[in-house]
């Protein structure tokens, strides 16, 4: 029974996944975000390697213009620093810009954004050699030497097609002038790293699904831990029953306390049991049974109906029976009709004295 329980067979619940991307822990390739990385430095070469090139071209003879008249001492020689600085950066930063995004980029689309430390905190696990040995001798690790090995023959395949074609240009290359011949040579560089991106878009795509596949089994959980986190997030079953409870009695609470304003007479016991009844002469058959209650909430129900103005009889055995007797919207029984009628008929006599119709005729016993 035991190890079944550990069997995790059962996919990840939306709250381990949550959790685990807050510990850093999400689905995505590398290689994703390499093949984003080198498709977008191939397109910078593509749209404005020829361009770059020709600005290295003016600024390195600039250089050795202003250097061949330069005087050599620190003071003539820090200007020529400080302007190869700002020439290098002006030159490398667009490019440098580039494959920053793109590498983001290619984080962010697979995972979307992951702010986490734990990947950074240190783990004395992986210094252990017995891990070591076991992770290095693993299934995993042989499939992911496998992989990188034919992605390697698809890679030297490609590329020995690319440069077979790129033979012709090879031979005009060397017959054009230089300007042209490295024009020509970016432009054949630019068009292999295409060539070469189209593969490792594939090998990415499928790696991307790998890696995901085995995310979700590693996320995979058994039967106990679908109990446990149930028990963490919703608490002990137990005390969510004794919540419940606690909810009904305070919405029976609240319901007799709404209740006892609507009704015509309130029968106590006197002080721990009081039930509120109504009586709609010509539309009910017997009187109803609007609310009830014990201890603190019969006290809550005597102060409504001070403050409602509704008659409080004192009778506790009648009281008492139909506190046990009857639920809420219940009708009082033939057999309590008698003493039932009796309060009645004294509510609405003293109520009809008080509106000074005809005077009351006593008092209810």
């Amino acid at each position: 029974m035991a190890e079944a329980e550990l069997d995790r067979n059962e996919a990840a619940t939306p709250y381990k996944i949550e959790k685990a991307r807050e510990r850093g822990q999400v689905a995505k390739s590398a290689d994703v975000v390499s093949v984003l990385v080198l498709t977008a430095a191939m397109v910078f070469l593509t749209w404005q390697g020829w361009q770059t090139w020709r600005n290295l071209f003016r600024y390195d003879r600039a250089i050795l213009s202003y250097a061949a008249g330069a005087q050599a001492s620190p003071a003539a020689l820090w200007p020529l620093v400080e302007q190869m600085i700002r020439a290098s950066v002006r030159l490398a930063l667009p490019f440098f810009v580039t494959l920053m995004i793109s590498a983001m980029a290619g984080h962010v689309l697979q995972s979307g954004i992951v702010l986490s430390i734990d990947p950074l905190k240190p783990d004395f696990n992986r210094l252990n050699p017995v891990t070591g040995f076991k992770r290095v001798f693993s299934l995993q690790t042989l499939f992911l030497a496998a992989r990188s090995v034919l992605k390697l023959v698809l890679l030297v395949w490609v590329v020995y097609l690319a440069l077979k074609s790129l033979v012709p240009d090879f031979y005009a290359i060397s017959g054009q002038p230089p300007a042209a011949a490295t024009r020509r040579l970016l432009e054949d560089i630019a068009a292999l790293g295409l060539e070469l991106c189209l593969v490792l878009w594939l090998v990415a795509l499928l790696d991307l699904i790998f890696m995901r596949r085995q995310f979700a089994k590693q996320m995979r959980m058994s039967k106990r831990e679908l109990k446990e986190e149930i028990r963490h997030r919703e608490g002990d079953p137990r005390i969510r029953a004794r919540m419940r409870e606690l909810r009904r009695e305070m919405l029976k609470r609240s319901m007799a306390l709404r209740n006892t304003r609507k009704a015509d007479v309130l029968i106590t016991n006197p002080t721990h049991v009081a039930v509120a009844l109504r009586y709609v002469h010509g539309q009910m058959a017997a009187p109803q049974l609007v609310a009830k209650g014990a201890g603190l909430l019969a006290a809550g129900m005597r102060r409504i109906a001070a403050r409602h103005r509704i008659p409080v009889v004192q009778n506790p055995s009648l009281a008492r029976q139909l506190f046990k007797d009857l639920q809420v919207d219940e009708t009082v029984p033939p057999d309590l009709y008698a003493p039932v009628a009796r309060i009645i008929a004294w509510v609405f006599a003293a109520r009809d004295a008080v509106a000074g119709r005809r005077p009351a005729s006593g008092e209810a016993t």
